[in-house]
């Protein structure tokens, strides 16, 4: 299975942002997406954005994230 996880643009140098998930910060190439810039949200896979979320769209996939890992940390404390 193939998960993509939202990360928010903290720095681009040339086509290469720097992106946070939740604290851990790690490249991500921009060959995929058009119209990014510091701030956005962006879905990254296998090291590539693959696309630019709207401030909705961003909210509620980090909603989601969080519900996830609640039952998985849960799941891990039984």
């Amino acid at each position: 299975m193939c998960i993509a996880a939202p990360a928010q643009i903290v720095e681009i140098n040339d086509n290469v942002a720097v992106v946070d998930f939740g604290g851990v910060r790690q490249n991500a190439k921009l060959d995929l997406v058009e119209d990014v810039e510091v701030g956005r949200y962006v879905l990254v896979h296998s090291g590539y954005a693959i696309e630019v979320l709207s401030d909705q769209e961003a909210k509620d996939s980090l909603e989601a994230w969080e519900e996830l890992l609640k039952v998985l940390d849960e799941e891990d404390n039984q």
